[in-house]
């Protein structure tokens, strides 16, 4: 991922969209601190269904917990 300071994104958004569109990112910087990401919507589509799909493996790992604790509990 490449950095770019807000000045510079403001004079050149159109040229920084184009290279994002190619697949290129880019971190925001303003005042010496990330403030923003600039992806590609297909890139954030992606990270999208892949948290939608983490979410829900998490979900079944929490319930899996909760039926092992609950089996060792009732062997104690």
């Amino acid at each position: 991922m490449k950095s770019i300071n807000i000045n510079e994104l403001q004079s050149n958004i159109s040229k920084i969209v184009k290279l994002v569109e190619k697949g290129d990112d880019y971190e925001v910087i303003r005042y010496s601190k990330p403030v923003a990401v600039v992806l590609s919507s297909k890139k954030y589509d992606k990270l999208l269904q892949e948290l939608i799909e983490l979410k829900g493996s998490c979900r079944h790992c929490v319930e899996e917990f909760k039926k092992t604790k609950l089996q060792n509990i009732k062997k104690i």
